[in-house]
């Protein structure tokens, strides 16, 4: 072993190190120092006289017994591979359906609206010769039975829930039960009052009623009822009622119950009060008389045409003003629109109305596109029978 380190010191000697082989490796492992050699041949003979194997690492890789000694790891892709190889060799399954399609809308719903009316729904379900289920439903007294055959009792009590709820709305339609604020409305003279209240010269047709015959029995009626606001008609053609005027309340209820849900009545379905707009000393810009109507000349023409339009069951109109140019932003242009089905179908309101362009100022760009919307709802007026007339305020 010391011949072995006399040789790296006079190695490193010739090399020209200024510094002794001690004083540069004092503190360094005798083995580490060889293998940072630049001499192969020195390494292996200090390996030998130390008594350590030398090892070709080549040989040691190509050696057969070494590679089954250490087996590759599979990579995830392996395990997604070999997943999909099995999903692949297994057949696909058919799903078979068990029954018929079932829903669990209709109970509570009976329930819920029974329960509101102070009324009870008594199911009895039986089976029967086929294996599945019948039964009857008793509500306030009137039992609802079927001859429909049912696969299970849940079934059978969703199809005798469904056959109720019609029922129980035309025990309230005819005054049988009370609703479910405590009593029963007169949804026909609510709808009455309201088109008085809004069009007192009559010149619009008030509700209309459609009566149908439902070809089953026992004979039954069905109605819906159409409003001069509503483009669609309210009520159903097709829900049976033992009666016309069971029927017919059942469509003044749709549409009453749609003139709430859009403001234009109370929530107890009686006509708003101070609905128009004041101008002046409070009065209003537009009083009907005998011979028509009158307006304050000194009005603004926007007050006018909000006043007016009421009376000829037209709503406000919508006045949609914008700039005319991004450099110039206090310079707007626009029109007026009328909405509902009565201006939709005349010619003077299905299109823009009053447009103006260039205004200064938004309030004077509306009431520029007012002044034009006034003459057009004067001719309405004129077309209709009613006569306007300006007079001095009072």
């Amino acid at each position: 072993m010391a011949s072995v380190l006399d040789k790296l010191e006079q190695s490193l000697a010739s090399k020209g190190s200024n510094e002794s082989f001690h004083s540069s490796h004092s503190h360094q492992d005798p083995i580490s120092t060889l293998s940072d050699s630049a001499n192969p041949d020195l390494h292996a003979a200090a390996l030998k006289a130390a008594g350590l194997p030398i090892f070709d690492i080549d040989a040691y890789l190509n050696d057969p017994r070494n590679q089954e000694a250490s087996p590759p790891v599979k990579s995830p892709a392996h395990k997604k591979q070999k997943l999909s190889e099995d999903s692949s060799s297994s057949a696909p399954c058919t799903p078979v359906q068990l029954g018929a399609p079932r829903t669990s809308q209709y109970v509570p719903a009976l329930h819920q609206l029974c329960q509101e009316r102070g009324l009870v729904a008594t199911y009895e379900i039986d089976g029967d010769q086929t294996g599945g289920f019948a039964g009857m439903v008793t509500i306030g007294g009137q039992t609802i039975a079927s001859e429909q055959h049912w696969r299970t009792k849940k079934e059978a009590k969703e199809g005798l829930a469904e056959l109720g709820l019609p029922v129980v709305r035309e025990m309230e339609a005819v005054g049988r039960v009370k609703g479910p604020n405590g009593h029963d409305k007169n949804w026909v003279g609510l709808l009455l009052e309201y088109h008085n209240a809004t069009d007192p010269l009559h010149t619009q047709p008030g509700p209309v009623y459609t009566e149908y015959s439902l070809g089953i029995h026992p004979l039954q009626f069905a109605a819906t009822c159409t409003i001069p606001s509503s483009p669609s008609p309210f009520g159903s053609a097709e829900l049976p009622f033992s009666s016309k005027k069971a029927a017919i309340k059942n469509a003044a209820k749709g549409a009453v119950q749609h003139l709430i849900s859009i403001g234009e009545l109370d929530p107890n379905g009686s006509p708003k009060v101070g609905r128009k707009i004041k101008a002046g000393n409070g009065a209003p810009t537009v009083r009907v008389e005998a011979k028509g109507v009158e307006v304050k000349r000194d009005a603004t023409y926007a007050a006018r045409v909000n006043d007016l339009a009421p009376l000829l069951s037209l709503p406000p109109p919508l006045y949609r003003l914008y700039p005319a140019s991004p450099a110039a932003p206090n310079l707007l242009s626009g029109a007026a629109h009328f909405t509902g089905m009565d201006a939709a179908h005349h010619p003077l309101l299905k299109e823009p109305v009053g447009e103006v362009r260039n205004v200064f100022g938004k309030k004077n760009a509306k009431e520029e596109c007012a002044r034009g919307v006034w003459e057009v709802l004067r001719k309405v007026a004129k077309e209709r029978g009613v006569d306007v007339e300006e007079v001095d305020g009072e």
